[in-house]
Order: structure tokens, then sequence, then C-alpha cells
């Protein structure tokens, strides 16, 4: 086989994977068979070379901005070179051949990221008193931004770094404590549930219309799914916790541990691992933050995690006897 054709099939199978429409187990099995010695080096040095020609821009443009001592302008160089990597991304991800669509969709994802810096800049220049009220209504709009060209052009990263703005727009931060330790803190976890539990529920339909007229934007549900789940999770958590000085704290602690089961359940019925994973990580969490606080100082550490290992081998053996009645 000619090594133009081997290095067309092998852009083609990375394609299908990044659109949904071939699952990893086959991208693997095709990169295999077509995928020729040293195509992952050369891959390896163009992410590198793309990095490096990114890193390099924003240096030169950082240095002239601090020469022009004017924030204004380091956000005008900015922008101009947000929609210069957006354009150019645009082309190479929707090019009929397809021969660079990862490198297309990371030019449009950083293209994005870099329009942020340059509203930032320019908004910080505006006025002194940079709130972050005003810094979520930024992030808003990169998300709004981004999921109108994932939309358009059916690009899924640009839908990633949607959902991650959107999120922490609403309320979602997150700070580094030093020492290798961050610190998560979610604004208003009753709001943020609301959103997540939303985002869920779109996604789950978004899943369904992919299967029927929404094909080419496979793989858009999942991220749906993904977030709306994992912030809905962390949100009830927190709430379950004392540390929020709730006096319905008990309530939230039984809708944490319902909605856990819930999943858990629906995930079984719609067979969608998705939804099963989240409910047994977090309800997992969920007991340990109870034994934890319930009864981490009144017994010793010793009969804990021997009620904790009886425990779960009891509830391992229950469920392995319930799926064995269950097996045809």
């Amino acid at each position: 086989m000619k090594k133009a054709t081997s290095e067309l099939l092998a852009q083609e199978s990375a394609d299908w994977h990044h659109r949904g429409l071939i699952d990893a187990e086959l991208f693997n099995r095709l990169g295999q068979r077509y995928d020729r010695k040293g195509a992952a080096s050369r891959g390896l040095i163009a992410w590198l070379g793309l990095a490096a020609a990114f890193l390099l821009g924003m240096a030169i443009l950082t240095a002239v901005g601090l020469m022009m001592n004017s924030p204004v302008a380091g956000g005008v160089l900015l922008l101009i070179v947000a929609g210069g990597l957006w354009y150019a991304g645009i082309r190479m991800a929707t090019h009929p051949l397809q021969r660079h669509p990862f490198s297309g969709s990371a030019l449009v994802t950083i293209g994005l990221s870099a329009l942020y810096g340059a509203m930032w800049l320019m908004a910080t220049a505006s006025s002194d008193d940079f709130s972050g009220s005003r810094m979520s209504s930024l992030l808003v709009l990169t998300g709004l931004v981004a999921a109108a060209t994932a939309y358009a052009y059916h690009l899924r990263w640009p839908l990633l770094l949607s959902l991650i703005c959107l999120f922490h727009g609403v309320g979602a931060w997150h700070s580094y404590a030093g020492g290798g330790a961050y610190v998560a803190d979610i604004q208003d976890p009753a709001v943020m549930a609301l959103f997540a539990a939303l985002c869920t529920a779109f996604g789950l339909w978004h899943q369904q219309a992919e299967e029927r007229s929404w094909a080419s934007l496979a793989g858009f549900g999942r991220l749906y799914v993904i977030f709306g789940l994992l912030y809905l999770n962390v949100s009830l958590w927190f709430l379950s916790l004392d540390a929020y000085g709730n006096n319905h704290a008990l309530a939230w602690v039984w809708e944490f541990t319902l909605v856990c089961i819930a999943q858990i359940g629906l995930g079984a019925r719609l067979k969608d691992g998705k939804l099963t994973g989240f409910g047994v990580v977090f309800l997992a969490i969920d007991l340990y933050t109870r034994l934890f606080e319930q009864f981490w100082d009144r017994l010793s550490l010793g009969w804990l995690l021997l009620l904790a290992g009886l425990s779960a081998a009891l509830l391992g053996w229950m469920f392995e006897r319930r799926a064995q009645r269950a097996t045809p």
C-alpha cells in the first residue's frame, strides 16, 4: 500500500473516531493496520510545533502589549490572533479530505480560549473594579460562541470548552492552594444542581436524537450527560456536608442518596454506563462521607474499617447472587 494511501486511511479513521462514528476498539484496530511506522512520531512533532508556535506568538504579543503599556492594545492583538486561529482551524477541520481534523479542532478551541483572554484584557482596561459577575458574563459569552461554533461545524472540542465555560460561569470556581492541593467551590450549589440536572436531561434527549436525525452531531449528548452528572452529584454532595451550615442537611443527604440510586437504576434501564458509573461512584462517596461524619469519632479506626469491609463484602455477595438468578 502506498504511503499516501495509508496515511489518508489513518487520518480518516481518526476523524471517524473524533466524530463518534466508530468506537475506540475499532479505531485502535484500524490504526494498527493503516498507521505506518513513524506516524506517531510525526504526530507528536506536529503537536509540539503547534504548541511552540502558539506559545511564541503569545510571548510576542505580550511583549508588544507591555511595551505599549496598554491592556487594550494587548487585547486587540489577542483578538486578532483569536480570529486568525479560529479561521485557520475551521478551514482545517472542515476540509473535504480531512487531513488535519485534530489540529483543526485544536486551533479552533485555542482561538476561542484566546477570545476569552482578549475580552478579559479589554474589560480590565475599561474598569478597575473587575468583579466576579463580570468574569462570569465573559465566560458565559465565550461558552455561547463556542457552542455556536460546535453546532455550526459539527466539532466536539469547542463544545467541551463551551460546557467548561458555562458551568464556571454559573458559579463553579477552583483555585490552587499550594503544596499540590487545589480548592473547589460552588457559589450556589442548589442552583448549580438544578442547572446540571437540566443539562443531563438535555444530554439524554440529545443522545436519542443523534440516533435518528442528528447523526452528524454524534458524541455531543455524551458530553452534556458527563458534565451534567459530574456537577449535579458534586453540588448535592456539597449540600449534604455540615460545612455549609445547612439547617436541612439531613434532607440533602437523603436527596443526594436517592439521586445516586436513581442514576444507577436509570442507567441499568437505559443500558447507559455513564449513569450507572456516576451513580455507583458518588453513592460510595456518600456512604464514606456519612461513615466519616457519624462514626469516625465514635468508633476506633479498626472497628470502622472492619464494619465497612464486611458491609462491602456482604453487598457484593448479594449483588452477585441476584445477577446469577437473573442470568438465563
